[in-house]
């Protein structure tokens, strides 16, 4: 294969491995989806660790991670007994499947940590001194912001999946 489609693909996989990680998954679990998203046919596990340089325990452990996400699917091939893998490309949906599941649950759970932080707040007795009275305005106002920020995402997040 060329040396520009090896830095190329490999650039890729790297990319979306680091990007996976943000939506609660591993490294290699978003290494092993690019790599069936940019093959042309079909792959078992044994083409998958040859290719990411990984073992078997963890190439299988992440396939499974991926079905159950709706990021890849077993296929059939004529004359092998061997499961065959290939990746979802309809992002419409991937993006109403378990990611965006996935996302309103992290949402769900910063807006739980906020609300607690805040009621924990509240809870501060007023006979604070006037450092401490600057420190508790000045988390209230950063809480007020991030639930500004929570709104957003929220709506950002709704408007994608209609």
């Amino acid at each position: 294969m060329n040396e520009n489609l090896v830095r190329a693909r490999d650039n890729f996989i790297e990319g979306i491995g680091h990007l996976s990680t943000t939506v609660g998954l591993s490294r290699v679990t978003g290494q092993l989806y690019a790599t069936l998203f940019f093959s042309n046919s079909a792959l078992c596990l044994d083409d998958i660790v040859e290719r990411l340089k990984i073992s078997k325990g963890s190439a299988s452990v992440n396939i499974r991670t991926l079905e159950r996400w709706g990021l890849v699917r077993k296929v059939w091939v004529k004359g092998s007994r061997k499961d065959f893998y290939e990746a979802e490309v309809n992002f419409e949906k991937i993006i109403n499947g378990e990611l965006a599941a996935q996302v309103r649950r992290k949402l769900g759970r910063t807006l739980d940590t906020l609300t607690e932080t805040q009621n924990l707040i509240k809870e501060i007795p007023e006979d604070l001194n006037q450092e401490d009275k600057k420190t508790v305005e000045f988390y209230q106002k950063r809480l007020q912001r991030m639930k500004e920020i929570y709104r957003l995402a929220e709506g950002f997040l709704e408007s994608i999946l209609s």
